[in-house]
């Protein structure tokens, strides 16, 4: 039976559920009154006292209902009555047809694999990396809670950084690899604690399918937080993640320029742009690292890809400051949908 209606819902729930989100009452009053819930679902669907909860609960409970049911659901959120309310919805996707399913990689084993986490603090020369010590404990809390073996290394030299990686390489196995660095870092690459470099290229080497075939064919994600760059998109007093740094109250980290190679299945994303810092509270952790976690946190159980995951985080960290702003890319050579669900769940 053709499913294009649920398809829809299901593709675009997690822009249903942040858009209708913000005046739950009225979109679930809409749906009962088009008689689409029982006057007994209202009330109990009413009851829950988390916006956000509240619109999932209704999303599952309309797609449970049936093709049907969700045509009309659509239909319903074409009304000039619900666009007037939710503007956002007009000429969205989710009017459209919907494209063809995309096959997700497979990810039954438990661990699900090996989070590797790299955090360089305190260097030879450079500043100390104030800060980092909670995207650290963010990440292992949330790759632990999605069923990962996190293994950490703190303050390692340019050349440990590589002996670590490459002897990884030959030993790491599961359904999927997370490799997450957080350093200083200029335009050619990431600091070691010694101020020497690696590049992109030497961190990503050891797991392709020729170097590491237990990983062959399996989804491989990188982050990195650190600098590719010193300029700034506005002006402002920071301190920056390269040998010319200065104290202040908001720090910055930043990313660097890699290609992503002909090998399968990786996935490499980075705080900022070609150039430029990103930024890091020393009280709280980087504006991409803490986004990255959260946005894991609230869209992995709902079942939400890791690239739809991502394009959250780029929104999320692109509306923070005022005067300074920074901007996530991530480039992606994946052939799948890769989805991470929590252990349990």
């Amino acid at each position: 039976m053709d499913k294009k209606y649920f398809q829809r819902i299901q593709q675009n729930k997690v822009f249903l559920i942040d858009t209708l989100t913000v005046e739950a009452d009225i979109v679930l009053q809409y749906v009962q009154q088009n008689k689409l819930i029982t006057l007994r679902d209202y009330r109990n669907l009413s009851d829950i006292p988390e916006r956000e909860r509240r619109v999932i609960n209704l999303l599952d409970k309309l797609m449970g209902k049936g093709e049907e049911t969700c045509r009309q659901f659509i239909d319903l959120l074409r009304q000039d009555c619900i666009m007037e309310n939710f503007p956002t919805l007009k000429d969205h996707a989710i009017f459209d047809s919907p494209v063809q399913e995309v096959s997700h990689y497979k990810i039954e084993q438990i661990p699900r694999g090996v989070c590797v986490i790299i955090n360089n603090v305190n260097f030879t020369t450079m500043s100390e990396r104030r800060g980092s010590d909670e995207d650290q404990k963010y990440l292992a809390k949330v790759f632990r809670w999605l069923g990962f073996k996190v293994v950490e290394h703190r303050n390692k030299t340019a050349a440990e950084m590589k002996n670590l990686l490459e002897d990884l390489g030959k030993t790491v196995d599961g359904d999927c690899f997370v490799c997450c660095v957080l350093s200083h870092g200029i335009q050619e690459g990431v600091c070691g604690s010694d101020d020497g470099v690696v590049s992109v290229d030497e961190i990503r080497e050891p797991f392709n399918g020729i170097t590491c075939k237990n990983l062959a064919g399996k989804p491989k994600l990188f982050f990195i937080q650190a600098c590719r760059g010193k300029k700034h998109q506005y002006r402002v007093k920071v301190q920056a993640d390269a040998p010319e740094d200065g104290e202040s109250e908001m720090e910055v980290d930043g990313d660097f320029d890699i290609t992503i190679p002909a090998d399968a299945d990786f996935l490499i994303a980075r705080s900022t742009t070609d150039g430029h810092v990103s930024f890091r509270k020393p009280e709280e952790g980087s504006w991409f690292i803490q986004s990255l976690c959260r946005n894991l946190e609230k869209h992995c159980p709902l079942g939400t890809d890791i690239h739809t995951i991502l394009l959250c985080v780029n929104n999320d960290v692109s509306s923070l400051g005022e005067m300074s702003k920074q901007m996530p890319v991530h480039e992606v050579a994946m052939r799948k949908k890769l989805i991470l669900r929590p252990v349990n769940h």
